[in-house]
């Protein structure tokens, strides 16, 4: 059960006023037992097996607080601080930088006007938070899987950046608008004690979307810009850009059709993070450069249908790219999920997935590729 409680601000010794706010705690835990098998098709000993205790298999595990003030007038501000980390060994999520709350940071002003937020947020382009909307066309959520997932079919972070401000207008007609920009993507990241916010230096962010719903149809649009930033010894980029237009529809039964499509052009893509089960044959094959900037598209189709009291879940993803050295990258994933309720705040799930990656470079060439099943229990509170 989500817990309330009534945090007092005194105002000191000469003060007859006192103000309040409800502040509510909450969080979620996923944990889960992972099997995965990789083969790197490329040199001696290509292939491995792991079966490991794994945190955030289909959801990030977090804790957080968050609350609003009534200002008047329909005026109200917010915030959300929330914290990721590792259920598995109660350690801060070392994917989001280790920071105390590195899943959310924000505080926020709503009104007839819509709502705007500032701090670390999660981008429109991921499932995260309350403006994730690729939750509108990814049917399986596979948070930190290495063979599952719509985010082996895209180009986009799936994550969040910082020193950013956001704004999401009032729906009109089914309709929804959103904006963001951020003046220093991530304080964290390599190399980012040589940028300056809100100077060339930096690697900002721009993000537009619009959201469509009416009735069983939910359609959405998210374009977003990242201006690499220039600092001495790196290479001028020119900027990054993703389109993504996709949604769902869902039919009488219960059974939800998801699809998108993405077309990018000088993304920073990082083998380590983003090649899964093929990341060790995408390095050899590369000679260790991996991804790099690369230019594609990807595609993606999926369903969700309710079934022996649970959801059945199922994804075909495709993607084709080139990087600045012109390897092509082709990437093939497929995957398949069922979640069961246990209660309304607990439930279990188990999925697996196969992905490829076929690797072309000069002299080299290789389909690195692997499997995974993974077993989780999920509890939120």
């Amino acid at each position: 059960m989500k817990k309330s409680l009534l945090v007092l601000a005194l105002s000191g010794a000469l003060s007859a006023g006192a103000y309040a706010a409800n502040v509510e705690i909450y969080g979620l835990i996923d944990t889960s037992l992972v099997y995965v098998h990789t083969d790197a098709d490329y040199g001696e000993n290509a292939k491995s097996d792991n079966f490991t205790m794994e945190t955030a298999q289909q959801m990030g595990s977090h804790w957080g607080l968050r609350g609003s003030e009534d200002l008047g007038n329909g005026y109200k501000v917010g915030f959300t601080l929330e914290s990721g980390f590792e259920s598995d060994t109660g350690a801060l999520e070392v994917k989001q930088g280790n920071r105390l709350f590195g899943r959310e940071a924000t505080l926020s002003v709503s009104g007839d006007f819509g709502t705007v937020w500032a701090g670390r947020m999660p981008v429109f382009g991921s499932v995260l938070s309350a403006n994730g909307l690729f939750r509108a066309i990814d049917p399986i959520t596979a948070n930190y899987t290495s063979a599952i997932g719509s985010g082996y079919a895209t180009a986009s972070m799936w994550t969040r950046v910082d020193n950013a401000i956001a704004y999401r207008t009032p729906t009109y007609s089914g309709l929804t608008g959103y904006a963001m920009y951020s003046f220093k993507m991530d304080d964290k990241a390599k190399g980012a004690e040589n940028q300056i916010e809100g100077k060339a230096s930096a690697d900002r962010y721009t993000s537009l979307a619009l959201r469509y719903q009416a009735g069983p149809l939910e359609a959405i649009l998210v374009g977003d810009m990242t201006d690499w930033g220039n600092v001495p010894g790196k290479k001028n980029q020119d900027d990054g850009y993703t389109v993504t237009l996709g949604g769902n529809y869902t039919f009488d039964g219960g059974l939800k059709i998801l699809a998108f499509y993405q077309y990018f052009d000088t993304m920073r893509l990082n083998a380590d993070a983003r090649g899964g089960v093929a990341k060790d044959g995408i390095l050899a094959i590369t000679d260790k450069l991996g991804y790099g900037f690369v230019d594609g598209w990807g595609t993606g189709i999926g369903i969700n249908y309710p079934i022996f009291g649970g959801t059945a879940r199922a994804a075909l993803n495709y993607r084709q790219m080139d990087n600045e050295q012109g390897v092509d990258f082709t990437r093939t994933t497929v995957g398949a999920a069922f979640d069961y309720p246990l209660s309304k705040r607990t439930w279990t799930y188990v999925m697996t997935g196969y992905s490829q990656e076929k690797v072309e470079a000069a002299q080299k060439e290789g389909t690195p590729n692997g499997y995974q099943l993974s077993l989780g229990l999920v509890h939120k509170f």
